[in-house]
């Protein structure tokens, strides 16, 4: 394979990562070549009469050297060998390209002096700084291991990473910016190490987690002469190139020490176009619908008119007609479509079938799997876009700037699609609608389903031979498994099929073949699937994953093993990603093929190297908290002995840097105790949470409050009412409070007042005279509460509530 051109290096999308070899051309201020660390090692015992350097580090070679010659010696010694004092041509060349990033495992301030020298802007950002995005005109350099120019000699003595073990502790290996260069690999156009032998197996062990795409993109430029074993060992991570320093300067043909030259024209690498052919109908076989249903993951080719239009022979479960043309006809640019459900409900297939019907219409459709870090990139692009086009945001509360940023756009040529989980648009609808711009969405709600689409799946899921022992029902019984077995929930209908249904028999045989994958193996899909489960697929990084679990394999053979096993399909990894994408698969795994406690023993592994080691990457220390959640686990318990492990998994997190402190980490054990009726332990958690948030400035108890009203209520209908009433009167009190201060999260506070209703049909026949005023008087209240809501036409089940509600205060009158 050839070198990347020029014209793709001009760009500014390429990183450059520079070892020991790029910097043995260069001279010292001793008038020496620059020694890497073998040489300097030979150097430092040859000054103390040692011959061989076998069993030798730095550091102990450094002490020999100190004991005879003393400490201002030693220094002098390694700090001076660093310092740049001639440079070649060759090299000159290479760094004065407009790179995104430099990494270098070097010590020395060769790349420092060109720069300097040839007036090429760079950053230098430490491996203990924030990750930031390269300065306009710019490129970084970041020295992964220490940096002579930020060290004097004697604080180079004391702090540079002279030793393997030091190196094994380096900061870099678990800041920020290992996951930085993780993500440029995978994001830039080329990827160039000169001077780089592959013995630093941190970097090795991370470029075997990429994928065989991302390696065709790594090029490694050494000597000539290699040994061919080197050159082995580097063409399993890229291709080896062994012409010397050279023969790059002379490809890249001078210096370009000015800024990048952008090609708006190409496509920026965070955007995947999505190519679809219309067509009436595609040729489908069983295969393909058992695919789609197990994995999640629609094949474009496969879809048609018949998937719109819900005739026989569609690919994928076709959806409301209103809903389509909604989408079709009354989005724009200034009206984008947010498509709301519950987890597992089809958004992203709905969104796929919508990007098929733009498509249609001529529109170009792109998909974004990640925000890029820089956004200006993607926006330069849309603004020389001639085409229309349609902009999938797949969970847009994983986007926070770029879809805002590209509806500041106006640009009535661009359609926005997000997608967002049901919960956060029932809690947190303010945030929602500033991913969007604050502007008017056609919104579509997959979690109510018209008749005419409960029509359509009946009808899928029969001509597809889906329905298995349910298959001799009549039409009006099919209809009531979809619509009330199944509440009308994708998810649901598709767990069912898995318990029961024709596709049982399948999954059963994936659940073994998991179970024969080995133990680390497992880990990662364990730890994957709960991910999926918990509404954080984004984070599904491979070497991600292998760093949270300490996993040691490489992909090729991960991979290899899955296909091995039949699972390759179905757990999508590529794009540096290990991902499940459907997250009804994810929960079958977790329920049927591991125990509550290995889930619980892989989680906490993940959540105790987030505390170690990612304790300020915001991003994790979310998913952790996340993952600590007592509804990521409550799905998957099958008795009250479970419910005992998830609290004792709780008492082992409890110290984590991210939970201790944290009221809402509490509320979650409180949760866990109320749901195996604890009330006691329960208030008491309530009780720490209060004293945590009395801690924080200006923090709103609205989520403890709730909580609390919810233990009050759950007692009353698990123990019976008050004497008096004043339990059920506390709870309407807090749920007031509650909606008063947070009147756009409708969905926590009106689940809770629907235990009104469920406690007065448990105890009517039993309460006193007092009992029954006091509790018409808490329903009545609540029921004020729901009149004066803001935003009543948010919530699908309002009305339903409202009758339940009514019907308790007139069996207590």
């Amino acid at each position: 394979m050839i070198l990347p051109a020029v014209s793709t290096i001009e760009t500014g999308t390429s990183i450059l990562f520079l070892g020991a070899g790029f910097s043995a051309e260069a001279t010292n201020t001793n008038n020496e070549e620059i020694k890497d660390v073998s040489k300097l090692i030979a150097y430092l015992l040859g000054k103390v009469g040692v011959t061989s350097s076998d069993g030798y580090d730095l550091d102990t070679a450094a002490e020999e050297f100190r004991e005879i010659h003393g400490d201002e010696p030693t220094v002098a010694a390694l700090h001076s060998n660093f310092r740049t004092k001639v440079y070649t041509a060759d090299q000159a060349t290479i760094v004065t390209q407009p790179w995104r990033r430099i990494y270098t495992s070097n010590y020395d301030d060769v790349i420092e002096t060109i720069c300097s020298d040839n007036r090429k802007p760079i950053t230098k950002p430490s491996v203990n700084d924030p990750v930031s995005q390269p300065m306009p005109g710019s490129t970084q350099l970041l020295h992964i291991y220490g940096d002579i120019g930020k060290a004097s000699a004697g604080e180079f003595a004391k702090t540079f990473l002279l030793t393997e073990r030091q190196r094994d502790n380096s900061p870099f290996l678990k800041s920020p910016w290992m996951r930085a260069f993780h993500d440029d690999v995978l994001a830039a156009s080329s990827v160039i190490f000169v001077g780089f032998s592959l013995t630093d197996i941190d970097i090795r062990r991370l470029l075997g987690l990429m994928p065989s795409e991302v390696l065709q993109k790594i090029h490694f430029v050494i000597r000539p002469g290699t040994k061919q074993p080197i050159l082995t060992r580097m063409g399993k991570f890229g291709t080896a190139h062994p012409i010397g320093l050279s023969a790059l300067a002379a490809h890249l043909e001078k210096k370009r020490p000015g800024p990048a030259i952008k090609s708006y024209a190409e496509l920026p690498v965070s955007m995947q176009e999505m190519f679809f052919s219309p067509k009436v109908t595609a040729s489908i076989s069983a295969a393909d619908i058992e695919h789609l249903l197990i994995s999640g993951s629609p094949d474009l080719e496969k879809l048609s008119n018949a998937d719109i239009s819900g005739e026989p022979g569609a690919y994928s479960i076709s959806r409301s007609r209103q809903s389509y043309s909604r989408a079709r006809s009354n989005a724009s640019g200034s009206m984008p479509i947010l498509v709301y459900g519950d987890i597992g409900n089809g958004k992203t297939i709905f969104a796929t079938q919508i990007g098929y019907l733009y498509a249609q219409k001529n529109y170009r459709v792109f998909k974004f799997q990640r925000e890029p870090e820089n956004i200006g990139d993607v926006l330069a692009y849309l603004q020389t876009l001639e085409d229309p086009a349609l902009l999938i945001f797949d969970d847009i509360m994983r986007f926070p700037k770029l879809p805002n940023a590209i509806l500041d756009m106006r640009k009535g040529s661009i359609v926005v699609l997000a997608t967002v989980r049901t919960s956060f648009l029932d809690t947190s609808a303010t945030a929602v609608k500033s991913r969007l711009a604050n502007v008017t969405c056609v919104e579509i709600d997959l979690d109510s389903p018209t008749r005419d689409e409960t029509d359509r799946i009946v009808q899928y899921l029969t001509v597809n031979g889906l329905l298995g022992k349910y298959s001799d029902l009549s039409n009006p019984e099919k209809l009531a498994f979809v619509e009330r077995t199944c509440g009308g929930q994708l998810r649901d209908i598709v767990l069912s099929l898995y318990e029961t249904g024709i596709l049982h028999t399948k999954v059963e045989e994936l659940l073994v073949n998991i179970q024969n994958l080995d133990r680390g193996a497992q880990d990662i899909i364990i730890f994957s699937a709960v991910l999926t489960h918990a509404g954080y697929q984004n984070l599904s990084e491979i070497w991600l994953l292998c760093e949270l679990l300490d996993y040691s394999g490489a992909f090729e053979d991960l991979r290899a093993s899955l296909n091995e096993h039949g699972l390759g399909r179905l757990i999508r990894i590529d794009e540096g990603d290990l991902s499940i994408r459907s997250p009804a698969l994810a929960e079958f795994i977790l329920k049927r093929v591991f125990n509550i406690q290995t889930v619980l023993n892989a989680v906490k592994r993940g959540l105790t190297s987030v505390h170690k080691h990612f304790s300020t990457e915001e991003d994790l220390v979310l998913m952790a908290k996340g993952l600590l959640k007592f509804s990521v686990y409550g799905r998957l318990l099958k008795s009250d002995r479970e419910n005992e492990l998830v609290e004792k998994f709780y008492d082992e997190c409890r110290l984590f840097s991210f939970a201790t402190n944290d009221p809402l980490f509490w509320v979650q054990r409180s949760i866990c105790t109320m749901n195996d009726k604890h009330f006691d332990i329960s208030f008491r958690f309530i009780e720490n949470a209060y004293g945590l948030a009395r801690r924080r400035a200006n923090w709103d108890t609205y989520q403890i409050d709730n909580h609390k009203a919810r233990v009050l209520l759950t007692q009353s209908r698990e123990m019976g009412v008050s004497a008096d009433g004043s339990r059920e009167r506390d709870a309407i009190s807090l749920l007031q409070s509650v909606l008063a201060r947070k009147n756009d999260d409708l969905y926590h506070p009106l689940s809770v007042m629907r235990i009104y209703a469920e406690i007065v049909d448990k105890y009517l026949h039993v309460l006193t005279k007092e009992q029954k005023a006091s509790l018409k008087q808490s329903i009545e209240n609540a029921i004020r509460s729901i009149s004066n809501f803001k935003h009543a036409d948010r919530f699908r089940n309002l009305t339903e509530l409202r009758k339940r509600l009514a019907g308790a205060v007139k069996a207590l009158t």
